[in-house]
């Protein structure tokens, strides 16, 4: 069983700037409710109930925001506002938080090991912080139901455009697994290939993974890119050799949060639909006569 999340809250979101000055793009709200606050629901939603989450320094706004709200509530209460009660209430829906630091921005591996002593001996979920997806099934159950057919490690993603694989880590897919046309099997990554021709497929992985605690022998293994950065793809490539890995192209639309167009796109496709702002926000599109 999966019951453990990490989520990695690094960057200092330069792109959203100047409102990144004094909150985390991670904080940036889509529509009513934080991004971060997506991913951790899509984690408890597929049975997580441990998540460390891992920030840089500056990101105390995150902590804050996943503690106990005892003051708040109390407030609410007075004021007979019991829907922002609930709103308070799905913050934390009972999974217990934990925080670490990556006090210097020596790349996705690095920040990884700093929720190793979190995860134990235990398989846990893995998320980027600006990826967010919208989905029937949470991504994260779609990749604990592969993970639990006997793999050593899921990587999450989907079939790019040939102009886009050069942005993302690429999978060299072999054939399919449990009978399942989503599953493949990895045989090996290339991060961020130069060009379509490049790459060994225009699968891209998309910041979900389930992974064995084994990953933080390999991590402890690879050496630092031209950045000085220690990537878990390196890590994976070893897995790839050594064990199970699959690639399972996850159903959903994924957002890219990191960008200004995804958080647009994000913006309007949670809009149109949630109940209070659907009607509102396609009287707007149709104004706008695109």
């Amino acid at each position: 069983m999966v019951r453990k999340g990490v989520i990695l809250c690094g960057g200092q979101g330069t792109r959203f700037l100047p409102a990144t000055k004094a909150l985390p793009k991670e904080m940036l709200p889509v529509v009513d409710t934080p991004v971060l606050q997506y991913i951790v629901d899509e984690m408890i939603d597929s049975g997580v109930n441990e998540i460390c989450i891992v920030i840089s320094p500056g990101k105390e706004e995150i902590v804050r925001y996943f503690s106990p709200k005892g003051k708040l509530e109390k407030t609410l209460r007075k004021k007979g506002d019991e829907k922002g009660i609930a709103a308070l209430r799905r913050i934390n829906r009972g999974a217990r938080f934990i925080f670490a630091v990556q006090k210097f921005p020596r790349g996705m591996a690095d920040a990884l090991m700093k929720a190793k002593d979190f995860v134990g001996n235990d398989p846990f979920v893995l998320s980027t912080g600006d990826d967010l997806v919208r989905a029937d099934v949470p991504v994260s159950g779609q990749l604990i139901a592969a993970f639990d057919k006997g793999c050593d490690a899921v990587i999450g993603g989907q079939m790019v455009a040939p102009e886009k694989i050069h942005l993302y880590g690429s999978a060299k897919l072999g054939e399919n697994l449990f009978g399942n046309e989503r599953a493949f099997e990895c045989k090996g990554l290339v991060e961020k290939p130069a060009n379509a021709e490049e790459a060994p497929s225009l699968f891209a992985a998309l910041g979900r993974y389930v992974l064995s605690p084994a990953i933080f022998e390999k991590i402890g293994k690879i050496v630092p890119d031209k950045k000085g950065e220690l990537q878990v793809t390196d890590a994976l490539e070893m897995m790839c050799a050594e064990g199970r890995v699959c690639a399972y192209d996850f159903e959903g639309h994924r957002y890219d949060m990191g960008s200004k167009a995804g958080a647009v796109q994000a913006t309007i496709s949670f809009a149109l639909r949630n109940p209070e702002t659907r009607e509102e926000t396609e009287a707007f599109i149709r104004e706008l006569k695109l």
